[in-house]
C-alpha cells in the first residue's frame, strides 16, 4: 500500500489485530480492560483485547498491573502463576517477572541470562471504577477525563458485557437514534413512556469530540447522544435502569459506554452508570439494582441467543425482568443479529441513517490520516453534554 495515497473502506473497520489500521487507532487511546472491584489484590486474571492475549493483576501494594499473557521462556499462559508484591512468578518453570517487565528470577540459570529475557508490560491507570490501559508504541497521551461522571452522586459500573459480535456492530448503534422506538419497543411500553414509540426528527452534527445526534419531538426539549470518538457513547437514559420496574418509570441517569474489541468476533462493553441520588436514597437504589444484578448475565446473552436462533421471541421475556435487562437482550437481538461491517455487506442507507454514516465517515478520515502519516484530530472531552437535554431513552 503506498502511503502517501492509501485509501480507507469499510472493511479496514472491522479488525483490530496487531498492525491492522482499527487495531493501530485504537491503540493510541487509553482502553478499558477490567472493572476495578473485579481485580482482587495478588491475584492475576487472563484477558484478550483486539486479538492479544494478555494478563492483568493487582500487586500487593493496591497498584494494578498489565503485561503480555504469555511467558517469554516456554509461552506458558502466565495468569496461572503467582503475584508476589508487584512481581508475577511464572508456574511453569519459576521465572519471575518484575513490574517493569524485567527478569529478576529465573530457578537454574546463569544469572547473566536475565537481561536478555523480558515481559512485555503496559501503561495502567484507574478511573471511574475501571482499569485503563494504553497498548499503543510512545509515550502515551493524557487520560481523557470525563467529569459529568466525576459528580457527587451514585456511580456504578455494571458488569462487563461480552459479546458474541464485531465492536463495530456496537459502534455503529452508537448515533442510531430512529433505532429506538422499534428494537426497544417492549422496553418503553413497560416502563409506561409510550410517547416515545411515535418517530421523532432527528439529525447528527460533528463536534469537538466526535458526534452529536439529536432527537426533536413537538413540545419537549430537544434530546442528544453524544459518541466520543472513537468508541464511547453518552447518553442520559431512564427506562434503561437496572432496578426494580418503578425505579425504570420514575429515575433516570447519564450511561458512559466503551465498546472494545475483544478479537475480531467478540466486543465487551464497560458501563457507567450516574444517578442523582444522595444518602439514604442513593443506598437504597444501589442495593435493589446489586439485587437485580444476581441474576447472570450469561443466562440474559443465552435468552437472546435462543431468540436469535428462532426459539423464542423478544414479546416473550417475563415481565419479572428488568428494563435494564430487557434493553440488553432487545440490543442483543439487532446487534449480534448483524452482519459484520465490510465492503460486501449488502445496505441501503436513507436520511435516518445520517449518524451512522457520520461516525463512520469519520472513523475512514482518522485511518486515512493515520495510513498516509499525516496528524490525528485531538478529541476533546467537553464537560456538560449530560445536562444539554432530557434523556434520550
Amino acid at each position: 500500500m503506498n502511503s502517501t495515497t492509501a485509501q480507507v473502506t469499510n472493511d479496514d473497520l472491522f479488525s483490530t489485530k496487531p498492525g491492522t489500521l482499527a487495531g493501530r487507532y485504537l491503540r493510541t487511546f487509553w482502553q478499558p480492560v477490567f472493572r476495578s472491584e473485579d481485580l482482587a489484590r495478588e491475584r492475576a486474571y487472563p484477558i484478550r483485547i483486539m486479538g492479544e492475549d494478555l494478563v492483568v493483576y493487582r500487586g500487593s501494594s493496591g497498584r494494578a498491573h498489565l503485561a503480555q499473557g504469555y511467558c517469554p521462556h516456554r509461552a506458558t499462559q502466565i495468569s496461572t502463576g503467582w503475584v508476589e508484591g508487584e512481581a508475577i512468578r511464572c508456574r511453569y518453570h519459576g521465572w519471575k517477572f518484575d513490574e517493569d517487565g524485567s527478569c529478576s528470577e529465573r530457578p537454574g540459570e546463569d544469572p547473566a541470562f536475565s537481561s536478555r529475557v523480558r515481559l512485555q508490560t503496559y501503561p495502567v491507570q484507574e478511573y471511574l471504577g475501571l482499569v485503563f490501559a494504553y497498548l499503543g508504541e510512545g509515550e502515551p497521551p493524557p487520560m481523557r477525563r470525563f467529569t459529568d461522571f466525576e459528580r457527587s452522586g451514585v456511580l456504578e459500573c455494571g458488569p462487563p458485557e461480552f459479546w458474541p459480535c464485531n465492536y463495530y456492530n456496537r459502534i455503529d448503534n452508537a448515533a442510531d437514534i430512529m433505532h429506538l422506538m422499534y428494537t426497544h419497543r417492549l422496553s418503553v411500553e413497560r416502563a409506561g413512556h409510550h410517547w416515545r414509540l411515535e418517530t421523532p426528527a432527528s439529525s447528527a452534527e460533528e463536534t469537538e469530540y466526535g458526534v452529536r445526534s439529536s432527537e426533536v419531538r413537538p413540545g419537549r426539549p430537544t434530546a442528544y447522544a453524544h459518541f466520543h470518538m472513537p468508541n464511547i457513547n453518552q447518553i442520559r437514559s431512564r427506562a434503561r435502569i437496572e432496578g426494580t420496574m418503578a425505579d425504570a418509570a420514575k429515575l433516570w441517569g447519564d450511561r458512559l459506554f466503551w465498546r472494545v474489541p475483544v478479537d475480531d468476533n467478540n466486543c465487551v462493553s464497560y458501563v457507567l452508570d450516574y444517578f442523582p441520588l444522595f444518602g439514604a436514597e442513593a443506598a437504597a437504589y444501589s442495593g435493589r439494582r446489586r439485587d437485580t444484578q444476581q441474576h447472570g448475565l450469561d443466562a440474559i446473552n443465552k435468552t437472546g441467543a435462543s431468540i436469535l436462533r428462532g426459539e423464542s421471541r423478544i414479546e416473550d421475556l417475563g415481565t419479572d425482568l428488568s428494563i435494564y435487562k430487557t434493553f440488553w437482550i432487545e440490543d442483543y437481538c439487532v446487534q449480534v443479529g448483524q452482519k459484520p461491517i465490510s465492503n460486501s455487506r449488502s445496505e441501503h442507507h436513507g436520511r435516518i441513517d445520517g449518524g451512522v454514516l457520520l461516525v463512520r465517515k469519520l472513523w475512514r478520515r482518522e485511518l486515512e490520516a493515520l495510513a498516509n502519516g499525516r496528524p490525528l484530530t485531538r478529541w476533546l472531552t467537553p464537560a456538560g453534554l449530560a445536562e444539554m437535554s432530557e434523556e434520550l431513552v
